[in-house]
């Protein structure tokens, strides 16, 4: 969704034609939006929980009550996701989307953010803290002790990041870690405009969204960043920050030493932290009430959490829209089996 979209639809062109030389039923290509990214992620965490309807004691069909659906955040390399059933009148049409899924209702309030994603998000960040004349980058979110060089063509090479209007693709820059967390958090707040312009509640950068409701599942770059810190337990906010500030002021050594296997993105943990809590409690709005529903997990009924399953589910039909009435229980695990053999017959 970053690149030239005319080249992508070329690639995608190319792409079917060759698949369709082979005997499959090919249904094409495509890029998938924002924001059917987020809702398929969403039916992938319902699906898998059983949230969307459950085979009762009773011996029948049962939907739960809608504070029993769960919310979806994902965070990917290049945007992130947030997807939940708000309970009021969502009131801005392009965040809205509607499923009927087992013969219930779901309106649901999503919305992707490009360029807000883990790997782009510290690429704006460490853009923003370059001044085009100069050679050095004094890095807040880096460990102190911890230095790198990069070059200008790496520093610019997103679409992501506003390059100077004549930058030297040769030029070696240097950046050097200072361990400031609270400078750090400063910066990345930059990356974000918070304020809600005309819209009463927002997310960021002026995008509607209604007051968060409800649990919610947080995974991919949510949950790795906080598997590593150890904080995928629901600790409490003020546990998390002061875990995180506490890694965030270790030297470079001091973190070398503790971890010898996590050299490759070691250096970039702390600022990955504390943006994931600035787009969580300053982006989205979650606070010290509602950070307790935030459920960080990389599995589902040991399932992987991500929007193929959620996209597959909905291509193929699987999930009826109308209620099941003969049919007994079932296990998502084994529809998740199905579903990606399904996958690759298709492909």
């Amino acid at each position: 969704r970053e690149q030239n979209s005319t080249k992508a639809e070329q690639v995608l062109a190319e792409v079917a034609k060759a698949i369709g030389e082979y005997p499959v039923d090919f249904c094409g290509a495509w890029i998938l939006t924002g924001n059917e990214e987020g809702s398929f992620g969403w039916i992938t965490v319902n699906y898998l929980l059983e949230t969307l309807v459950k085979f009762s004691f009773a011996e029948k069909w049962e939907h739960p009550q809608d504070t029993e659906v769960l919310g979806a955040l994902d965070l990917g390399g290049a945007s992130t996701q947030i997807t939940f059933q708000p309970g009021v009148t969502i009131e801005d049409k392009n965040t809205s989307v509607f499923f009927r899924l087992y013969g219930s209702n779901y309106s649901l309030y999503t919305h992707s953010y490009l360029c807000y994603g883990r790997t782009q998000a510290l690429k704006m960040l460490l853009a923003d803290l370059h001044s085009p004349s100069a050679q050095e980058i004094s890095h807040p979110c880096y460990p102190k002790g911890y230095q790198e060089n990069i070059t200008t063509a790496d520093l610019y090479d997103s679409p992501c990041v506003h390059a100077p209007s004549t930058p030297s693709s040769a030029e070696v820059l240097t950046v050097t870690g200072t361990g400031d967390p609270a400078a750090c958090s400063t910066a990345i707040q930059k990356l974000f405009n918070f304020s809600c312009g005309a819209n009463g509640t927002c997310g960021f950068n002026g995008v509607y969204q209604p007051p968060v409701r409800g649990q919610f599942f947080a995974f991919a770059g949510f949950y790795y960043t906080f598997h590593f810190l150890n904080l995928t337990s629901q600790q409490s906010l003020s546990n998390v920050n002061s875990t995180v500030q506490t890694f965030c002021k270790k030297n470079w050594t001091e973190l070398e030493e503790t971890f010898p296997q996590e050299k490759g993105y070691l250096h970039t943990y702390c600022s990955a932290a504390i943006y994931i809590l600035t787009l969580l409690l300053d982006g989205y709005k979650f606070n010290e009430h509602t950070w307790s529903s935030i459920h960080f997990n990389q599995q589902a009924a040991n399932t992987d959490i991500g929007w193929t399953l959620g996209f597959m589910l909905n291509f193929t039909n699987m999930i009826p829209t109308e209620a099941l009435e003969h049919v007994k229980g079932h296990q998502p695990s084994v529809w998740a089996g199905v579903v990606s053999f399904i996958v690759l017959a298709i492909v």
